[in-house]
């Protein structure tokens, strides 16, 4: 069984990509016709505010849509296949880094279940044994790492599909492995809280708080 990110994925990536540029683009030009603003009028809070406010949501837009592409570039090369002795998996670990492992079932000590972010994820821990008998191991690029813990990410793939591939490690792993987890990963399906009311809440403070302060002077 062999996981790769679809063109499908791609392209919601991609599309997440431009509506960030948009966006961005929107918010530099409302911060530019403010900017003018303040240029004929004169110094005023309510068109600084919107200045700061733009710009900032300007820079998180366009951090966003960096982010993304990296995740395109580097989703391109990944996968994960259960052959019929060993987990194989290849994955974007930082920005054009990759990270790679060959983990074998009679080497696996435990497995446990995690979420981070609302992604779905696991981890994979190698028994302790010699070196020298130890056929599973994890990279970092070309480089050999010294740890015993693998970190399965979901990212790019579909959590069903994800999901299946992990449920088949499950089964196929000796009895003797030890799992943390739950039996229907819940966690891992779980909406993410919004935290829409702490972006509107932290921009009524931005406007508030200095407004209230200029009236007092």
């Amino acid at each position: 069984m062999i996981l790769r990110a679809t063109e499908r994925d791609m392209y919601k990536l991609m599309d997440y990509k431009e509506t960030c540029l948009i966006r961005a683009g929107i918010c530099i030009g409302g911060a530019c016709i403010c900017t003018v603003l303040l240029a004929c009028r004169g110094l005023s809070w309510e068109p600084l505010y919107l200045v700061i406010l733009l710009s900032g949501t300007a820079f998180f837009l366009f951090r966003e849509a960096i982010e993304a592409n990296d995740r395109i570039m580097q989703t391109k090369d990944c996968y994960m296949e259960l052959e019929s002795d060993c987990l194989v998996v290849r994955q974007p670990q930082k920005k054009e880094h990759y990270e790679a492992c060959r983990i074998f079932f009679d080497e696996i000590e435990k497995i446990v279940e995690g979420s981070k972010g609302g992604e779905a994820e696991f981890y994979v821990v190698i028994r302790r044994m010699k070196d020298q008998d130890r056929k599973s191991f994890i990279l970092f690029d070309d480089t050999e790492k010294e740890t015993r813990i693998f970190q399965v990410r979901s990212f790019g793939y579909k959590k069903e599909e994800f999901q299946k591939l992990y449920r088949k490690l499950r089964w196929e792993v000796p009895g003797r492995v030890r799992i943390f987890g739950t039996r229907k990963q819940s966690a891992w399906f779980r909406k993410k809280k919004g935290n829409g009311w702490k972006v509107l809440l932290a921009a009524v403070c931005l406007y508030g708080i200095p407004k209230a302060f200029l009236l007092l002077l």
